[in-house]
């Protein structure tokens, strides 16, 4: 993978990783368009520097973490039990990338449909937290946007917009971070640190940092439903190009 490449990856995981239009797709395809056999071990690599962005990001929120560490826990349990026992399957669809028109079409759909959701401001439940995080689940499929699919549940169940961006990404912390771990050992054995990809790193950090300041305030606006428009718009052109 030339630098140009790899930087242009680090834009791609950054931005997208915390829009609803689903980071794992767009790194699918991208790499797809550069020829490349798209790799779980290399996403897994820049999502470690987006999970240092939300890190970054919800600093000021660890009372609203520990108050929720009960619902965190509950909500984290379908992602650990799909990334444990389904992690190869899941690295045969990264692989394929015909399968993603169908999958943004899903994130698109669910996402757009936020719109005609009553709003709401209710409080979370172990059941609601675990409702979410088997809609987190569902998001290791690429293609499938995980902030897509668990806003879109946090609020069908009757959270507020901003308590439904809050737990969201309070999920996304374990679950990426277990990521991490169970490639860790690809990370390092196949030789992934190097100069350029810590470029792409450092990139991948700064510019997710961007992207949740600019998702909060969409979100913020009741304006989070336009991402569903693209990524559907996006499904429809890939199932005549792929």
């Amino acid at each position: 993978m030339s630098f140009i490449q790899s930087i242009i990856l680090s834009f791609v995981q950054g931005i997208t990783e915390f829009l609803p239009i689903s980071s794992d797709g767009h790194l699918n395809l991208v790499q797809h368009l550069f020829g490349q056999t798209p790799s779980l071990t290399f996403d897994i690599f820049l999502h470690a520097a987006t999970f240092l962005s939300v890190l970054f990001f919800f600093r000021n929120q660890l009372k609203y973490f520990f108050s929720n560490l009960k619902f965190i826990i509950v909500g984290s349990i379908p992602a650990v039990l799909v990334g444990f026992f389904l992690k190869d399957q899941f690295e045969t669809l990264f692989a394929n990338p015909n399968f993603l028109p169908f999958f943004f079409l899903l994130t698109g759909v669910l996402v757009l449909a936020t719109k005609f959701l009553p709003k709401k401001d209710g409080k979370l439940t172990y059941l609601s937290a675990f409702i979410i995080g088997i809609f987190q689940a569902i998001a290791i499929l690429p293609g499938v946007s995980r902030s897509g699919l668990t806003i879109f549940s946090a609020l069908l169940l009757g959270l507020s917009p901003l308590n439904a961006f809050n737990f969201s990404f309070c999920l996304f912390i374990p679950a990426s971070f277990g990521a991490i771990l169970l490639d860790a050992k690809d990370i390092l054995s196949s030789l992934m640190i190097n100069q350029t990809n810590l470029v792409a790193f450092g990139v991948t950090f700064v510019v997710g940092i961007v992207a949740l300041k600019f998702l909060k305030k969409i979100i913020s606006s009741n304006k989070f439903w336009v991402f569903g428009i693209y990524t559907i718009l996006l499904s429809i052109v890939l199932f005549f190009v792929l």
